[in-house]
């Protein structure tokens, strides 16, 4: 999310046990696990994960903030989010998804930027597996310079990359959540990307020369491959 600036995080070793790791539990082979395809969703939907409402305070106020905010940053004074085209996954540096509501609920200006309205992601998953949705879909939420305009958030429990790539409980929850979102919303595979992938996007905008080119270390290329590649594992929508 907006609310820190990080250098690009080192993966260690345990990134690479992960992977296998995510391989062995979904039974990926050589084969299954390619890179060529992006399925994209057509007509058929994916399964719906079961996900927990705990929705954060985003009355008028906070609406109107997040306006203009997208007035400041993309030009155009909207707080609705339609047609979205990327998935966003992030890592909350939380022990618990507790943490991460307390933190979206208040509506103050962020710490990194000092601007409002509050951050926040649409979803989150929990450590044991657990879905929970904070914002509406067809709400836009601060999660991502750039691309809040064009996407969803999905926040995880964890400190690391590691941490949620390591956890099959909580990968495979959050692989069915973003699943689920992406064969609802048209969103192809290559569509799903970390945080630390942000300026990477053809959908990127700023505006704002303070934010321009600014992102955080959460999720980079490497991880993502083995998200990426857990997703394709479950197949076409």
């Amino acid at each position: 999310m907006e609310r820190r600036r990080l250098v690009p995080t080192r993966l260690s070793r345990r990134l690479a046990l992960a992977g296998a790791a995510l391989s062995c539990a979904l039974g990926l082979t050589q084969a299954s696990a390619g890179t060529a395809s992006d399925p994209v969703a057509a007509s058929a939907a994916a399964p719906r994960p079961q996900i927990s409402k705990r929705l954060i305070p985003y009355g008028a106020s906070r609406q109107n903030d997040m306006a203009e905010y997208s007035r400041r940053h993309y030009g155009e004074a909207v707080s609705a989010l339609t047609d979205p085209k990327l998935i966003v996954i992030h890592y909350a540096e939380a022990g618990d998804l507790s943490s991460i509501f307390n933190t979206f609920a208040p509506n103050r200006p962020d710490v990194e930027y000092n601007e409002l309205p509050g951050v926040c992601s649409h979803y989150a998953v929990g450590a044991g597996g657990e879905i929970v949705r904070f914002v509406p879909a067809s709400i836009r939420c601060r999660h991502v310079v750039g691309l809040n305009h064009v996407s969803l958030g999905i926040e995880h429990v964890g400190f690391s990359d590691g941490d949620v790539l390591g956890n099959k409980r909580e990968l495979k929850a959050s692989l069915r959540l973003t699943q689920f979102l992406r064969c609802r919303e048209g969103i192809g595979i290559k569509q799903v990307i970390g945080h630390n992938e942000s300026l990477k996007s053809p959908y990127y905008l700023e505006q704002d020369p303070d934010f321009r080119g600014r992102t955080h270390g959460d999720f980079p290329t490497s991880a993502m491959r083995v998200y990426r590649r857990g997703l394709r594992s479950l197949g076409a929508c």
